[in-house]
């Protein structure tokens, strides 16, 4: 794990400091941790760390993954309810014993930060870090990173309706700032 943790703090920055309890003060089986960096000046990144100590499995192909989950924002943005959310989903992928996949969607939920239109997560490949960031191999196991991207209801609808390769085909075409917690929708 000490190799990982470098990883992540190479691309992440230090890590400053965590959550092992949820709201509630109950242990969680990982942490949620927030890092100085992310992938452009004045982010931050928070994951999951300790997730991929859980191999998971592939709804899909049946193959086992380990992965750790992140959310990036402005770092004016502050911690809100991101711990909360690492949580849900980590926890979610526990229970069910199945990993978390680019396309993959949680919600809506209604209201996921105070003033946001944002009211889903949606999984994908962390774009915004180099490709070097996608996947760590460590002692012939594969570590994977996969990035939470809140996103609107319509959003949501898009996907649901016309599928998740449509869904980034448009954010490439319409380019928003997907670490902008008050952003609105591209629909």
């Amino acid at each position: 794990m000490n190799n990982y943790v470098q990883f992540l703090e190479e691309h992440l920055g230090k890590i400053q400091y965590g959550w092992s309890t949820d709201d509630k003060g109950e242990s969680l089986p990982f942490q949620v941790v927030k890092y100085s960096g992310g992938p452009f000046s004045g982010t931050v990144t928070y994951s999951t760390l300790g997730l991929s100590n859980q191999p998971l499995r592939s709804p899909v192909s049946n193959k086992e993954i380990r992965q750790e989950i992140f959310l990036v924002t402005y770092s004016s943005f502050g911690d809100k309810n991101i711990p909360s959310i690492l949580q849900y989903v980590g926890l979610n992928a526990l229970r069910n014993k199945q990993a978390i996949l680019r396309g993959d969607l949680f919600g809506p939920y209604g209201e996921l930060f105070e003033a946001s239109s944002l009211e889903a997560l949606y999984v994908t490949i962390p774009v915004y870090f180099p490709d070097s960031f996608q996947t760590f191999i460590s002692d012939g196991s594969s570590f994977v990173q996969s990035w939470l991207v809140p996103i609107t209801r319509e959003e949501s609808d898009y996907i649901k309706k016309f599928g998740w390769d449509a869904f980034e085909s448009e954010l490439e075409v319409s380019d928003p700032d997907l670490v902008d917690f008050g952003r609105k929708s591209i629909f």
